[in-house]
């Protein structure tokens, strides 16, 4: 199975990217973090409605796209930022209306990482993103107690429930990609 993780975290050694590689650990998978390519906000031009290709030239039409459509699910981690995801995974998400309708029937994963307020608006917002695409979410998603760098080890609640992410990643897989 071809799993992308998505990291919209712009620290750099989060405990986002902690959590997420944990899984890859588990699971295989490549890890992207959107801090590092250039990905413009949505002009809302409405071009990718006439044409299907958004307009912007950037990391987002040239890499990420092409990533996105390949894999067969694809975990979007965030740290909670004012009770929602990160302004870079914002971003992400909002680009993707150019391949509305592409991403149907992949697994996603939602993983988010805050102190103690807006784990479930963060969530929220990550299964929103899915089930607009028509995606399959594999959880209710993972939330992570954390703020300072590594903090994130300390959360075993965290770490099992990432855990128990990637087995149901793996069922699905079973069920869902086509071998």
């Amino acid at each position: 199975m071809k799993i992308v993780y998505v990291s919209g975290s712009p620290r750099k050694e989060s405990n986002t990217d902690f959590l997420l590689k944990s899984m890859i650990s588990f699971t295989g998978g490549e890890l992207v973090k959107l801090s590092d390519y250039r990905v413009e906000p949505c002009l809302s031009c409405w071009s990718c409605v006439k044409s299907g290709e958004c307009a912007i030239e950037d990391d987002m039409t040239n890499t990420f796209i092409p990533m996105l459509l390949k894999a067969d699910a694809i975990v979007v981690g965030s740290p909670v930022f004012f009770n929602n995801v990160s302004s870079q995974l914002k971003a992400f998400i909002d680009r993707t209306w150019s391949i509305k309708g592409s991403l149907r029937n992949k697994i996603g994963g939602a993983v988010v990482v805050g102190r103690r307020d807006g784990a479930e608006s963060a969530i929220t917002a990550i299964h929103a993103f899915f089930l607009k695409h028509e995606m399959i979410p594999a959880n209710r998603g993972v939330h992570g107690t954390a703020f300072a760098r590594g903090e994130i080890t300390e959360d075993d609640e965290a770490m099992e429930s990432a855990k128990k992410l990637c087995e149901r990643l793996m069922e699905l897989e079973t069920i869902l990609v086509p071998q």
